[in-house]
């Protein structure tokens, strides 16, 4: 049935739809955190209705990994319900709207902030090469996200490769982003699990961390705090919502660029290209309510009293273990979530063991979609790049341990 419906669609019109559908849920969550009124259920129907769309052109790994968690998440439910525990349909398909909506506000930016990759460009050598590379990747990919990677990959690719060295840098420089970046994935999956984090607290570790994989943060990071700051009432997931595409369409339209015909060619090119991303988190967050309802119904009790610096410790460095063995961290950011909660645990602690967990894990894991798609683009085997990571991953974690203990002992941590 599925297939005799998508073969009356042609792939540039469900594409169109898709990319339109995705626009929509954004303007509409936007508009909810304005006071519209609108409810996040209908942005949620709008993602699910475009990862339909673009379901039959998902990667085959991702078509698995989104059944399964719908499987697992829907499998709690049901349970659940026969034990007399309520679902709320519209929450189920809320899910993580908010979520994907600052995802989509991020990829605004990628229209204004591409870094500057002209061939005729001399290359820079030696030490400067490296320290310009790790910054442009770094600064780029904390704010455009992967198509820095690549960007700046190409450049240096030769026939069509990089070298051991330069995909070290460009993975690692990549995903330390991860450990403060308001723009990165990681910081959308761990705020919504944990959006009473404190990111001025949490940037006191998780940015020296960053500077221990080798880079400085950027002065976005900063606009989005202060402006947290001065609207306090705003989550930190609502101003990046709000902030990104405004602050695109104000600079296309101060380059005269025509911001509505750049935002359509985004409705039709990058937008479309998320499918991806969008069936893996709408299923993460069936899993994450299941799991919730789940242990919900079986009386949400843990052999553990309190989620303190041991407990995060634990849980950063299963998180990581299980990257190794290909688990994308947002179903143990999901797992975790459901399952501590119940503890009523600090949120800057816990964001910061789920953003550490992301930067070490996505960069180590050989399953792990940037390592993946340095497997694709540039024939590195995966399993490799994890082999010459484990060092790396090593040091990190150690210093992560150290930095969940330093955070747990600050003042006014729980």
């Amino acid at each position: 049935m599925l297939a005799t419906l998508y073969s009356l669609f042609p792939l540039s019109l469900r594409r169109q739809l898709a990319g339109g559908l995705i626009l929509a849920a954004m303007a509409m969550i936007a508009a909810g955190l304005l006071g519209l009124g609108i409810a996040p259920h209908w942005a949620g129907l709008a993602y699910w209705c475009a990862a339909a769309l673009l379901w039959p052109g998902l990667a085959k790994r991702n078509r698995t990994q989104a059944l399964v968690l719908l499987l697992v998440g829907g499998g709690c439910l049901v349970w659940s319900a026969g034990q007399g525990a309520e679902v709320d349909p519209q929450r189920l398909v809320a899910g993580n709207s908010g979520l994907l909506s600052m995802l989509v506000a991020v990829s605004f930016l990628s229209l204004v902030s591409r870094p500057q990759t002209e061939d005729d460009e001399r290359s820079p050598k030696g030490k400067r090469a490296l320290a310009s590379t790790l910054a442009a990747v770094h600064l780029f990919g904390s704010v455009i996200n992967l198509s820095s990677v690549f960007i700046i990959g190409d450049r240096l690719s030769r026939r069509g490769s990089v070298t051991r060295e330069q995909a070290l840098v460009l993975i690692r420089g990549f995903t330390a982003a991860a450990f403060w970046s308001p723009f990165f994935v990681a910081m959308a999956v761990s705020l919504s699990v944990a959006p009473d984090a404190r990111l001025a607290t949490l940037w006191l570790v998780s940015m020296p961390l960053a500077l221990c994989s080798l880079l400085l943060p950027g002065l976005l990071a900063a606009a989005v705090l202060t402006l947290h700051e001065l609207k306090p009432a705003l989550s930190i997931l609502a101003v990046i919502t709000l902030m990104a595409p405004a602050l695109t369409l104000a600079i296309l339209t101060v380059k005269r660029q025509r911001p509505l015909a750049v935002v359509a060619g985004l409705v039709s090119g990058r937008l479309p290209q998320m499918g991806n991303e969008l069936a893996l988190f709408l299923a993460a967050g069936v899993l994450g309510y299941g799991l919730e309802t789940l242990f919900s119904t079986l009386g949400g009790s843990l052999p553990l009293t309190h989620f303190g610096p041991v407990e995060a410790s634990v849980t950063y460095s299963a998180t990581v273990v299980l990257s190794l063995l290909g688990i994308h961290p947002i179903i143990c950011i999901s797992l975790a979530g459901a399952v501590l909660m119940p503890l009523e645990p600090d949120h800057t602690l816990l964001a910061l063991v789920f953003l550490s967990s992301w930067a070490v894990g996505t960069s180590t894991g050989p399953l792990s979609g940037i390592n993946l798609a340095f497997q694709g683009r540039y024939g590195l085997d995966s399993f490799r790049i994890m082999r010459w990571n484990l060092g790396y991953a090593a040091a990190m974690s150690a210093l992560v341990v150290v930095a969940i203990f330093v955070l747990a002992a600050l003042p006014g941590l729980a």
